[in-house]
């Protein structure tokens, strides 16, 4: 067994679900100090006129960008075979915009996504976790139920499904797609495109004086993007590769090994199996994260004296979380990712399909805003 100077002689997949575990509790504590919800960030700009929160949220997606855009320049991480494969040639459109809509109205109704419930869950809000249940729940249902998904989605999804290597294009990021177009090299094309998709986001941001002048704005987008890079480079990176080689000579594989950032919508289904199975080699990477990010929640609430144990008004409520849930869950399936996993992990990589995944989602959360009359009635507002 190869020796780390991190831990000794402890195996490498202990080693890397312990760094990811770590890292997601900083995450979960930064999301929970400076209250970063795309959600939020909408429902502000909707029923306030503030656009902070949402520009946060941009400040992340442009930081998380040249995080990528530096891995891949200094050969630390190959993003091409992301898990899920964000990059993929296949233009998988449908799944894009529709589960985007589903999610985005889905999370309208449980107040939050996959990483705000378990946020809220850290703080002692009990209704995130019938949402979370929910979640897990359609996770499951199309990931580990055979022919499930195959038969709701992947029938008529495919055949409209064009495939972009018919046309000479082995992945869908901008710079593989402009590089096919003008015959300049994919990597000098990445780096273009990601320098301006990048900087334009930042300078957007900045721009406000809503964002610079609440300082968590600035705190949550840096970090939260620099942990999106950072998650990336665990999994991909000299100790990725090593825990994956230990993984493939293992007798029973482990679960979920590759390259991948936060992305919570499938880790909600692993937790629910491996509740149902519990073997360590079901134990998934993303798992970890997810776990890792309610952690920081729950340490950082009991320091600042925020935990608060919260229940349903009324039955009625309880169906609408679960509702919710459940519409996020199918969302974020049928559209390979949420708010993390293609609004942030995804457009780090330059993927159309995520730029496509993350307009409709918020489309969805619009319309899903403005259907519901009371939705201020328990939207929380930054001081």
């Amino acid at each position: 067994m190869t020796d780390l100077p991190l831990i000794g002689h402890w195996d490498p997949i202990a080693q890397l679900y312990l760094l990811a575990f770590m890292l997601s509790v900083l995450f979960g504590a930064v999301a929970r100090k400076t209250e970063f919800c795309p959600l939020g960030g909408i429902a502000d700009i909707l029923y306030n006129g503030n656009s902070g929160r949402l520009r946060m949220y941009f400040f992340a997606i442009g930081v998380a960008m040249l995080g990528a855009l530096f891995l891949e320049a200094a050969s630390l991480v190959n993003l091409d075979g992301t898990r899920p494969p964000y990059r993929m040639s296949q233009f998988r459109w449908p799944g894009y915009v529709i589960g985007g809509m589903l999610f985005g109205i889905g999370m309208t109704l449980c107040r939050g996504c996959g990483m705000k419930n378990m946020i809220n869950l850290g703080a002692g809000n009990l209704k995130a976790l019938v949402a979370i249940l929910g979640m897990g729940l359609a996770a499951v249902l199309l990931l580990y139920v055979e022919g499930v998904f195959e038969a709701v989605f992947l029938s008529w999804a495919m055949p409209l499904t064009p495939d972009l290597a018919g046309s000479g294009m082995a992945h869908q990021d901008l710079g593989t797609v402009v590089s096919v177009l003008t015959g300049a090299s994919v990597d000098s094309m990445r780096i273009m495109a990601g320098l301006l998709i990048a900087g334009a986001l930042i300078v957007y941001a900045f721009r406000s004086a809503q964002f610079r002048g609440r300082f968590d704005n600035i705190l949550g987008g840096l970090l939260i993007g620099l942990m999106i890079t950072g998650a990336f480079y665990i999994s991909g990176g000299a100790l990725g590769e090593l825990a994956q080689e230990a993984s493939d000579f293992m007798d029973q594989p482990q679960n979920g090994m590759g390259v991948q950032s936060y992305t919570f919508i499938r880790p909600m289904g692993d937790l629910l199996y491996v509740m149902a199975n519990p073997l360590w080699y079901l134990v998934t990477f993303g798992l970890v994260m997810f776990l890792g990010v309610g952690a920081g929640s729950v340490l950082l609430s009991l320091l600042t004296g925020r935990f608060r144990l919260q229940w349903f008004a009324s039955p009625l409520e309880g169906v609408r979380f679960f509702t919710g849930g459940m519409l996020v869950g199918i969302g974020g399936i049928l559209g390979m990712g949420c708010t993390l996993g293609q609004g942030l992990a995804g457009t780090s990589t330059l993927a159309m399909g995520s730029f496509l995944n993350v307009a409709s989602l918020i489309a969805g959360a619009v319309i899903g805003i403005k259907l519901q009359k009371h939705f201020m009635d328990d939207h929380e507002v930054p001081a």
